[in-house]
């Protein structure tokens, strides 16, 4: 072996996640940069946050680059996996973190917002996956993550459109895994009430947390955990693990129920 070759250091693996600028997505990238993990950070409107989150990445001695991409247009999905190829190389992980949360009804449900949020929140999902498993020279510890939802087991029908899409990544994380083995694990986290919504109060997300059989609610490092576990996990795939204090127990109506408290 030539010195040149002892020399040699073995290459970061590199992930890809998208909706990277807040909330999860923005902890997930965190995680995993202190994991060693180089990181293209997808977003569509967030660029200053994820230009942001990419210093303070490289700060900590990891590389990471910014991609835009509007997820509303499936489209966007190649190029999105294609620019993190051009900038790193093959990539090992892929998290389907981005997701658009509206509410509709059965009553209120238009063409235009079915089809958007499908097209956020399940199309692009699965052509991102479909773009990741094209790689040339796919790493041998290849792997997708999409974020799911605890609504997969007890769906709320004022939130019809985003519940279906998410069953249906359910489905295609499933299939998907049963397709890609053994060059790719495909896993899904399904989180419960971890952050407050666009729709919440602190106040009230913290009684809402309360509510659940746990007695406690979530935080972002439970999600990662979760993360870590699926990233070094080589014997799972087509699996889904659900991390919401045992939110999905009690269903949609859980506002009914008291407050819990830890015995």
């Amino acid at each position: 072996m030539s010195d040149n070759a002892s020399d040699q250091q073995p290459s970061s693996p590199i992930a890809l996640i998208t909706g990277s600028a807040k909330r999860l997505g923005r902890a997930m990238a965190l995680g995993l940069a202190e994991d060693g993990f180089n990181l293209i950070l997808h977003y569509h409107h967030s660029r200053d946050e994820t230009e942001t989150l990419c210093q303070e990445i490289n700060a900590m001695g990891r590389e990471a680059i910014a991609v835009p991409g509007d997820l509303a247009d499936p489209a966007d999905a190649a190029s999105i996996v294609e620019a993190g190829c051009q900038a790193f190389g093959p990539l090992n992980l892929l998290i389907n973190n981005a997701s658009l949360f509206e509410q509709d009804r059965l009553e209120s449900l238009t063409l235009e917002s079915w089809r958007q949020l499908m097209d956020v929140n399940l199309t692009s999902p699965v052509f991102l996956m479909k773009a990741f498993a094209a790689q040339n020279d796919l790493p041998l510890d290849a792997s997708i993550i999409n974020m799911l939802d605890q609504q997969m087991a007890t769906p709320s029908p004022a939130f019809l459109s985003y519940a279906v899409a998410k069953i249906g990544l359910e489905g295609a994380t499933r299939l998907a895994a049963f397709e890609l083995a053994p060059r790719i694990r495909v896993n899904g986290i399904a989180p419960g009430l971890v952050l407050p919504s666009w729709m919440q109060t602190e106040e009230k997300h913290r009684a809402r947390q309360q509510m659940m059989p746990l007695g406690e609610g979530l935080g972002a490092s439970d999600i990662l955990k979760a993360v870590r576990y699926l990233v070094s996990a080589r014997h799972v795939t087509g699996q889904v693990i659900t991390v919401d204090s045992g939110q999905s127990l009690i269903g949609p109506g859980n506002s009914k129920l008291s407050p819990r408290t830890n015995p």
